[in-house]
C-alpha cells in the first residue's frame, strides 16, 4: 500500500528538485571524530585518524595499543594483553596533560577499568556458575573492548551447561559487539555442527578463516565439518593446517608466558643477573686455567 499524496501535493516533486546536478551539490557528510570513532569502539579508524591529524605522537601510540589490546583479548592471548595495557598506560601519562585528545581516550578506555575487566577475563576462564560467572565479568561486559569476549564466555558456558539456546543467543550478542571476534563465531560453528548443520557449520568456519587466517581452532574444525561430510582430502589439508598453527601458537604463548614472569617478578629478575654474573665468572676461570 503506497503513502497518500500529502495535501498541497499534486504529485511528484518536480524533476529540478530530484535532479542529479543537485544531488551532487549535497554538501559530503562530515569527517568522524576521534571522540566519535573511540566511543564507537573503532580503535583502529581512531589510530588512522590520529596520524592523519598529526595528534600527539602518544595518544597515537596509545590508540595503536588499544588496537593491539582488543586483537589480544579476542585471542584470548591475556599475558599478551597485560603488557600492552601497560605501554598504554604508559603512553597515556607521556601524553602532554593539557592535549584535549589525551583526555578523550582516556575517558573513552580508562587503564583502571581495562585492568580490572582483564583480570576477570582471565581469572574466571573455569567457573562453572552462570551466576558468578556474570557476576566476575560485570566490568568487562561494561567495556567494548571485553565486551564480546565475556558474553563469549558466557556462551560457552551455557552451551556446555545444555543450554544450547541461550549460548546461541549469548555468542550472537558478541558478534554485535564486535563482528570480527573470530572465536565467538567459531563457537556458533561448534552449535551448528553438533546440531548436524554441517553447511552452516562449514560456512562459518571459513567466515572464521577470511578474520584470521592464523587461527589454528578455524582450520581444525573446519577439517571435521568437512570430513562429516565426506570431503576426505580438503579435511585432511585443513587439520594438519591446523596442527601446525598450533604448535606455532603454543610456542608463541609460552614464550609470551614467560617473558610476563620475568617482567614482572623480582626473583625472576634478579636470579637471571645471578645466572649472568655465574657464566661470566665461570669464563674468568676457564681463561685462567688455559693461561696457567
Amino acid at each position: 500500500m503506497s503513502d497518500p499524496v500529502r495535501s498541497g501535493q499534486s504529485g511528484p516533486l518536480p524533476a529540478a528538485q530530484n535532479s542529479p546536478e543537485l544531488l551532487e551539490s549535497a554538501p559530503p557528510a562530515p569527517p568522524l571524530t576521534l571522540g566519535a570513532l573511540v566511543r564507537a569502539g573503532e580503535w583502529g579508524r581512531a589510530a588512522q585518524v590520529a596520524r592523519a591529524q598529526q595528534m600527539d605522537v602518544d595518544v597515537q601510540e596509545a590508540l595503536e595499543l588499544l588496537t593491539g589490546f582488543q586483537e589480544q583479548i579476542r585471542a584470548r592471548r591475556y599475558s599478551k594483553a597485560r603488557g600492552t595495557l601497560d605501554g598504554y598506560r604508559e603512553a597515556l601519562g607521556r601524553a602532554p596533560v593539557q592535549a584535549p585528545e589525551r583526555e578523550v581516550v582516556r575517558l573513552a578506555a580508562p587503564p583502571e577499568l581495562l585492568e580490572t575487566a582483564l583480570a576477570g577475563l582471565d581469572g574466571l576462564q573455569k567457573e562453572t556458575d552462570p551466576a558468578a560467572l556474570a557476576t566476575g565479568l560485570a566490568p568487562a561486559l561494561s567495556h567494548p573492548l571485553t565486551r564480546a569476549e565475556a558474553l563469549n564466555m558466557q556462551g560457552i558456558l551455557s552451551a556446555l551447561l545444555g543450554d544450547a539456546d541461550q549460548g546461541r543467543m549469548r555468542l550472537e550478542e558478541a558478534l554485535q559487539a564486535d563482528p570480527r571476534h573470530y572465536r565467538a563465531l567459531t563457537n556458533l560453528g561448534n552449535l551448528d555442527l553438533e546440531a548436524g548443520d554441517l553447511v552452516s557449520a562449514e560456512k562459518r568456519y571459513r567466515e572464521v578463516i577470511d578474520l584470521n587466517p592464523d587461527y589454528d581452532g578455524g582450520h581444525h574444525n573446519l577439517g571435521v565439518a568437512l570430513r562429516r561430510q565426506g570431503k576426505v582430502s580438503e579435511s585432511v589439508a585443513a587439520i594438519r593446517r591446523g596442527q601446525r598453527l598450533s604448535v606455532r601458537r603454543s610456542q608463541e604463548d609460552t614464550r609470551a608466558d614467560m617473558k610476563e614472569q620475568f617482567t614482572r617478578s623480582p626473583v625472576l629478575r634478579n636470579m637471571r643477573w645471578v645466572f649472568l654474573v655465574v657464566l661470566v665468572l665461570a669464563v674468568v676461570l676457564l681463561m685462567r686455567s688455559a693461561g696457567g
